[in-house]
């Protein structure tokens, strides 16, 4: 299917209240799509419900064409997604983590590593400790960890979160390139 990412009709309530009420979206491959509104809209909510970690109320939630919820496995195979910055090893460097947390799902050669490491920005400071890294580095070594797979889909939930202005702006560049590249 073309489409990525399908919700129809989906409702997820905490108890009594609301957090996403009949929300339909359909996102086609090759697309980079934002999910724009206030504090407390439903946004982060929304976005959970993709990969499963939140399970909807109502409603039918495809991921690469396949149900979130009857089909985990297929539905994430090719998906990679950040929700909050994942837990580095502080005393390890930006390369060494990416190693080791590369083999949680697949041996990744170093080629691809270099290749995603250079992509994101950090090219240069990849054998610095982790510990050595601003908030910035950080965000761009989690979407290098999300990108190692080639995932066919990237689902990120706040990327920009608590970073400085120019930090946004790099963040926002780099998203953009992503489906112009071929390393991805």
């Amino acid at each position: 299917s073309s489409k990525m990412i399908s919700l129809t009709q989906v409702t997820k309530n905490f108890g009594s209240r609301k957090a996403v009420e009949s929300l339909t979206l359909a996102v086609p491959r090759g697309e980079i799509f934002g999910l724009l509104g206030h504090n407390g809209a439903g946004k982060s909510t929304a976005i959970g419900m993709m990969p499963g970690q939140v399970w909807p109320t109502s409603g039918e939630v495809k991921v690469c064409g396949h149900d979130v919820t009857t089909q985990r496995a297929k539905a994430l195979h090719a998906v990679g997604a950040i929700f909050e910055a994942p837990a580095f090893y502080d005393y390890m460097s930006g390369w060494r983590n990416l190693q080791i947390l590369s083999h949680y799902t697949a041996r990744t050669p170093n080629e691809r590593i270099k290749e995603v490491v250079e992509w994101v920005g950090l090219a240069g400071r990849e054998h610095s400790k982790v510990k050595t890294y601003s908030h910035g580095m950080r965000a761009r070594l989690a979407l290098a960890q999300a990108l190692l797979p080639q995932p066919e889909l990237l689902i990120l939930d706040e990327p920009d979160s608590g970073l400085d202005p120019k930090d946004i702006t790099k963040m926002h560049q780099t998203i953009a390139r992503l489906d112009r590249k071929s390393v991805v």
